[in-house]
């Protein structure tokens, strides 16, 4: 595999679990697995800025990567803020 190919799949992980877990999240559905999944994607959308330092290490001046880079900073972002958002609901 090329190493732009990578970079992009490494670089859509935290991009693809962000949405998902909100989803997740907020869906009236509710079980163990689906607690483990939320898990699961929470942790690799909080890990996006880790896939977008290893993405520009793979393929350092491809478009894409710079572009899925950001994305992965606002995946970040999204958990930290979710958290956030959950402790000042928990606090008031």
């Amino acid at each position: 595999m090329n190493k732009r190919i990578i970079a992009l799949i490494l670089e859509l992980i935290p991009i693809i679990s962000a949405p998902i877990s909100y989803l997740l999240i907020m869906s009236s559905h509710d079980s163990v697995m689906i607690r483990r999944i939320i898990s699961v994607t929470m942790l690799l959308a909080f890990l996006g800025f880790v896939f977008f330092f290893i993405g520009r290490r793979l393929a350092k001046g491809d478009r894409a990567v710079r572009i899925l880079g950001i994305l992965d900073w606002f995946a970040t972002l999204f958990v930290i803020a979710f958290y956030v958002l959950a402790a000042f609901s928990v606090g008031l």
